[in-house]
């Protein structure tokens, strides 16, 4: 199963064909503060000026099929069956697209988690945090140093997974996570791909430079 956790587009300069892609894969999808920005649902004056430059420009590039498959995702999925959730921000106030980026914010995510493990976006920034018995909750710099984690029986998850397109933990590669079910183990997958190529479209396409820039840092 492919899960995707929100910002199908935003930054890049193939918003159609990352659209294209996830429809004909079946992918589970959740909304991302991007998507959302893109169908008028939240108010620009919260983004960049580079952000919020390229929200308009992919709204132009985007047929009414496009948009009306945007409109259609859920600010959150759970996936019952995979005993699994998604979810753009945080499963507090999904809506308010809040950003996990420490154990206070992670708790407050956990304390509304069904599921054994919930997958977030939003900080490109990959991490794992713990929560066993609904009072134990714990941050696993081991998932980062190691790139995997194994989740034990007692325990639920709460992982940002990174970003497919814009890495920001200074690891400039492509970044995904492999979660096995049966085992428990997520896996922290980093690809080489061809970084350049992806910058010549960004700045042909009259995007921000900087969105180009950065991907080289993976910042």
């Amino acid at each position: 199963m492919i899960l995707q956790v929100g910002d199908v587009v935003g930054y890049g300069p193939d918003p159609k064909l990352c659209i294209a892609a996830l429809r004909e894969r079946g992918a589970q999808v959740c909304l991302g503060n991007h998507d959302a920005a893109v169908l008028g649902r939240i108010s620009l004056d919260l983004f960049n000026p580079f952000a919020r430059y390229a929200v308009e420009w992919t709204r132009r590039q985007l047929s009414g099929e496009d948009l009306a498959w945007l409109r259609a995702i859920p600010l959150f999925q759970v996936l019952f069956e995979q005993d699994i959730t998604i979810v753009h921000g945080s499963l507090h106030e999904p809506a308010e697209f809040d950003y996990v980026r420490s154990l206070s914010s992670a708790r407050l995510s956990m304390e509304s988690q069904e599921t054994k493990a919930c997958f977030v976006g939003h900080t490109h920034q990959p991490c794992l945090f713990t929560m066993e018995g609904g009072t134990e909750f714990q941050y696993r710099p081991e998932f980062e140093s190691q790139a995997s984690y194994q989740l034990d029986k007692g325990q639920q998850a709460l992982v940002n997974v990174g970003s497919v397109g814009q890495p920001r933990d200074e690891d400039p590669r492509t970044g995904y996570l492999l979660y096995d079910t049966e085992t428990l183990v997520f896996q922290l997958i980093r690809l080489e791909y061809p970084i350049g190529e992806v910058q010549t479209k960004i700045r042909s396409a009259g995007l921000p430079e900087v969105l180009a820039d950065r991907l080289t840092y993976g910042l």
